[in-house]
């Protein structure tokens, strides 16, 4: 795989997402918050759109059944990775997402872990370009529309977590992420310190994102086939 390169034809602001979800529109001064050149990072830019939408219509691709079987494989990396990591959940926080564009589901790993005493919470985006905020959760809590009408918990309270689970639309074996190009968990990440796991699937790894500075490296990675990346730091 060649790295883009700068000086090509023009870029556009980078647009994962798709209706309902916009997470994709970029500020302008997004992607040179370090004074990078600008020509490369246009080129990154460009470049991710369009591994993001393959990647996005590859898995949108998968039957009902293959996407129930790697949540279920996932789930059980996850357990894998909590028996090193977290072997006593009660009273810590694990901060999940609610699934969209044929993300894997995890609520039920996430259900699971909440009868064995952890305290859930799913992420919101509260403000435009700013670190998402993490509300209380548990399986049948009543919900409302968030932005880009993600569902997201009806109560106002929030929380720190020990865990954030971050889904992956690709990664690369160094650690990093491709989500949908809003740049949330990047923000959340580069304020907070928790165990940031990323979760997605297999096939979406790549041979390097081309990081960028404002792209936080994970402290795991896990498809179905495992565990793939952890932070030995």
């Amino acid at each position: 795989m060649q790295p883009p390169t700068a000086g090509s034809d023009r870029a556009d602001g980078e647009q994962g997402g798709s209706p309902p979800c916009q997470a994709g529109r970029i500020a302008p001064d997004y992607f040179d918050p370090l004074a990078v050149d600008a020509g490369q990072a246009r080129d990154v830019a460009r470049w991710r759109r369009a591994r993001r939408e393959e990647l996005l219509a590859s898995r949108a691709g998968l039957s009902i059944a293959a996407r129930q079987a790697i949540a279920a494989a996932i789930a059980r990396g996850l357990d894998a990775l909590l028996a090193a990591h977290l072997p006593d959940p009660r009273g810590r926080v694990v901060a999940g997402y609610w699934p969209i564009r044929s993300e894997p589901d995890l609520r039920p790993w996430l259900a699971r872990l909440h009868d064995r005493g952890a305290l859930l919470a799913l992420p919101e985006v509260e403000r435009p370009a700013n670190p998402l905020v993490f509300r209380p959760w548990h399986p049948g809590a009543a919900m409302r529309r968030g932005h880009w009408n993600i569902p997201v918990p009806a109560n106002t309270e929030t929380v720190e977590p020990d865990v954030v689970l971050a889904p992956l639309v690709g990664w690369d074996g160094a650690g990093y992420r491709l989500g949908y190009g809003g740049g949330y968990f990047d923000r959340t990440l580069a304020a907070r310190q928790p165990l940031a796991v990323g979760v997605g699937l297999q096939a979406a790894r790549l041979a390097t994102i081309y990081p960028q500075p404002h792209d936080i490296r994970l402290a795991a990675i896990v498809t179905e086939c495992g565990l793939q990346y952890r932070d030995r730091a």
